[in-house]
């Protein structure tokens, strides 16, 4: 076997990676990288059997055994961390290969591939994406926070009043067996409601998964129609809703289907603020896609989508507005997403903008084993 490893010696010395190379157990050579690797001299190794080089370089009797079984004739990867006291584990992809010959004084390579680095920096880069996305869901807050803060205002208010209208009837008369039941179960429902926007929003900012639960996506432009109306008649903006009936429910969270419409209806106000009166027109549009979707259309006669922007519009911190955040597209897109759907943009015939979101439906059959 001597002539085969003096033909690829000169090859094997300069191979980038630590290799070495066997023949009958034995080591027969090892290169220059596999040295600096493993910081062993040449000599204290070659002629001795891999076993017990593996052995003193710290792999377990498993990955031993792995490392001297025989070869196939394709070669293979093997995934290893090597554990030396006083050091940290090494992460360690050993690839081995036939070079000449058959059976056991068959020449074969080792090639040892330190990933260690690359395994750190992949498990940083995860930890880095973690915090990008806890980062996102905090953005969103404050994104939707006086939106959630109209939300929750809402029920509050309704809490108080009907407080109000039982102060009321206890004062100053006999009151009937019965008669303040309706309002206290309307206070408990308020109540609740504004607990169940609180625990969506705190499921949303932990990145908890949201309940597969069926959504209406008429119900929840309506809602959000309710949020924006005072801003609406404030700009001067003429409105038009067209629900299609008998829609299919999405399945998602509605709070989080809700907050997707809503930051396209604030988008859509916000680029109509500079467009003169009489100019200022929002559609929002319903529909069945298929057998598989349901799309909703909002569209404005604001400033536009500049044509050099594409994609890159849902890009966090990209806004053509003055004074937008950058945050709003981008969080709809990431919403929709999560409720496997999509946000697309498009420019609009003559002015403004088109922005389309489609949801998946749940088929009739899912809904009726519910």
């Amino acid at each position: 076997m001597l002539p085969a490893c003096e033909r690829v010696g000169s090859i094997l010395a300069n191979f980038p990676e630590g290799l070495v190379s066997v023949s009958c157990g034995l080591v027969q050579s090892v290169n220059h990288a596999f040295i600096r690797l493993f910081q062993v001299p040449g000599a204290a190794v070659v002629g001795l059997p891999l076993h017990r080089v593996l052995d003193r370089l710290g792999f377990g009797p498993g990955d031993v055994a792995a490392l001297i079984s025989p070869v196939p004739s394709q070669g293979d990867d093997l995934e290893l961390v090597r554990s030396v006291a006083g050091m940290p584990p090494q992460n360690l992809l050993v690839r081995r290969f036939p070079i000449e010959g058959e059976g056991r004084g068959a020449l074969h390579a080792l090639v040892f591939v330190d990933e260690t680095s690359w395994r750190e920096a992949q498990r940083s880069t995860e930890v880095l994406v973690e915090e990008l996305l806890r980062a996102d869901r905090q953005a969103a807050l404050g994104e939707m926070a006086m939106a959630l803060a109209h939300e929750i205002n809402q029920p509050l208010g309704a809490i108080v009043n009907f407080a109000g209208a039982a102060r009321r009837t206890l004062t100053g008369r006999i009151i009937r067996a019965g008669e303040l039941e309706e309002v206290l179960i309307n206070i408990g429902a308020e109540a609740a409601r504004a607990g169940d926007v609180i625990k969506s929003l705190r499921s949303f900012l932990r990145g908890t998964p949201q309940p597969a639960t069926d959504a209406s996506v008429n119900a929840a432009v309506k809602v959000v129609l309710g949020f924006a109306e005072p801003a609406m008649r404030e700009q001067s903006i003429d409105f038009r809703l067209d629900l299609a009936p008998s829609l299919p429910p999405v399945q998602g969270d509605p709070i989080i289907l809700q907050q997707i419409i809503l930051n396209l209806v604030t988008n859509a106000i916000q680029a109509m603020g500079m467009q003169p009166l009489g100019q200022r027109h929002l559609n929002i549009r319903t529909a069945r896609e298929g057998a598989s979707n349901v799309r909703v259309d909002v569209r404005d006669t604001g400033i536009g989508l500049p044509s050099e922007l594409g994609e890159r519009i849902f890009d966090p911190f990209i806004t053509t507005k003055v004074n937008g955040s950058g945050l709003g597209l981008s969080i709809a897109r990431t919403l929709a997403q999560r409720l496997g759907g999509t946000v697309e943009a498009g420019a609009e015939e003559g002015r403004g903008t088109r922005f389309t979101i489609r949801l998946p439906c749940r088929r009739e059959e899912d809904v009726r084993h519910a």
